[in-house]
């Protein structure tokens, strides 16, 4: 009951935060003058911010065993490129539909144009700062590297397809009708509507990551599969007198860094905890409270 009612309170402390800063842009509609182009581009701005932190999440990551540095060392570089490639095009697009003469048709003119802005730069911290906020969300509810980093690397693209091609249409509505500020305002909130129904989205499925516990079925599970204290590699049983060693082994660590290294965060967690409980027996102490 105190974990929901602490969960309960973070979400709102997130929300809250979201709407706030999710404020910036309706000060640039009311108080600035935004147009759509000035919007849709901050939100394009958006797309390069999140492939920062995604690339970031990629690489920084507990790394017990050099096989781990394999699979991020290589993804990564290769989101940088295909995210990056996705992200100039679709940005030359805006600014070729959108784009005021003032701002030219080429992109890398255009966001050293815009971001001359210290309104539009606000922008930008802001939808920074919600980036750096999930993240460490992310941290606190499951911990540093839980995500696979096959599942970060496509995760943004689906939020672009979804998301661009209805502020994209919108733009174009609010360009047929002369920039009306009520439209302005409307794209604003659908944003921030977004936002939070991803925010949402994410801190269930991390409340889901962060209370599975070793429930019956999967000790049971846990048992048949660990009945010994051995580990397989390469089609070898390697057998150690104890759980205690096999838990120092480097044959557990290499074993682990698999685990972690194809995101499987959640059953590492349960398989450790598993463990504890075996060395716990095999000391002849009694279980951690909870453990049973």
């Amino acid at each position: 009951m105190v974990r929901l009612m602490i969960s309960a309170r973070q979400s709102r402390t997130g929300i809250l935060l979201l709407v706030l800063l999710n404020a910036v842009p309706l000060a640039g509609v009311l108080l600035w003058g935004w147009k759509s182009f000035d919007l849709i581009f901050l939100y394009w701005m958006e797309n390069v911010v999140i492939g920062v932190f995604t690339a970031a999440r990629m690489l920084v990551r507990p790394y017990s065993h050099p096989l781990e540095l394999a699979y991020p060392l290589f993804l990564a570089p290769f989101f940088c490129v295909h995210y990056g490639m996705f992200c100039w095009g679709h940005g030359t697009v805006v600014v070729s539909l959108f784009g005021p003469e003032s701002v030219g048709h080429a992109l890398l003119p255009a966001v050293m144009s815009v971001l001359a802005s210290p309104f539009m730069l606000a922008g930008v911290a802001a939808l920074t700062l919600v980036q750096a906020i999930d993240w460490l969300r992310d941290i606190g509810q499951r911990g540093l590297g839980a995500d696979n980093v096959k599942d970060l690397m496509v995760k943004p693209y689906r939020r672009i397809f979804v998301l661009h091609i209805t502020i994209i249409a919108g733009g174009f509505a609010l360009a047929a009708l002369d920039e009306p500020t009520a439209g302005l305002l409307i794209l604003v909130v659908v944003k921030t509507i977004s936002d939070m129904w991803h925010w949402q989205k994410d801190r269930h499925s991390d409340e889901e990551y962060a209370s599975a516990e070793l429930s019956p079925e999967m000790l049971a599970e846990m048992a048949r599969e660990y009945a010994e204290p051995k580990v397989t590699v390469n089609g070898e049983d390697r057998h150690f007198a104890s759980f205690a060693e096999m838990k120092a082994s480097k044959e557990f660590r290499m074993a682990q860094a698999v685990m972690r290294m194809m995101g499987a965060g959640r059953e590492l967690r349960m398989l450790s905890a598993y463990l504890d409980r075996k060395i716990e027996e095999e000391q002849g102490r009694p279980l951690a409270e909870g453990a049973a």
